[in-house]
């Protein structure tokens, strides 16, 4: 009985404090090339993805909107293909959108009340959560002040950890050292 206590116990701390990183929502940035489909981490399959929260009416929140989508293009521009980047407001705020959307090209979706993805993801305004190509929870930071570096660092870190598939392409151990048991 002690051990089914115990089991008990453990898993109901396991769910109280294991945290949901998912949402559905739909990309309502026309200029984004996911426009009007219901995006989620698991939409952007074997990439690193970034999810920043923000009120759509503060001037800072659209600054950071805007330097996210420059790092954006920075990062393609490189070949890094394997990266993105999302935008989530607030639902009540949604008359505001135009703000993130204007001249930008990373997808922006709006949380509807009572707004449940950042309760979820227990996020404040300017965090920027970072999700590994498995959708698994890596870190957060607040980015105001804005930090290009730090940002920048933390994607390359995450995708030098990301495993690289196998193609036949790749020269293989076996075309360089021989079986030596043949």
């Amino acid at each position: 009985k002690v051990v089914n206590i115990y089991y008990y116990v453990f898993l109901l701390l396991t769910l109280v404090y294991s945290t949901d990183y998912n949402y559905s929502l739909i990309d309502l940035n026309p200029n984004s090339a996911t426009y009007g489909a219901t995006i989620s981490p698991e939409y952007f399959e074997d990439q690193v993805t970034l999810h920043y929260f923000g009120h759509q009416y503060w001037t800072t929140c659209t600054a950071r909107v805007g330097q996210l989508d420059a790092l954006y293009q920075d990062i393609v521009q490189q070949g890094i293909n394997n990266v993105q980047i999302i935008a989530i407001g607030k639902g009540q705020f949604s008359n505001d959108n135009s703000n993130w959307t204007n001249g930008n090209t990373i997808p922006v979706v709006n949380d509807p009340l009572p707004n449940d993805v950042w309760i979820n993801w227990d996020a404040n305004q300017w965090d920027l959560f970072f999700l590994d190509s498995n959708t698994d929870y890596i870190t957060d930071f607040n980015i105001n002040p804005w930090n290009y570096d730090a940002v920048y660092d933390q994607i390359i870190d995450l995708i030098q950890t990301m495993s690289i598939p196998f193609h036949a392409e790749y020269p293989s151990l076996l075309n360089a050292y021989p079986n030596p048991f043949n």
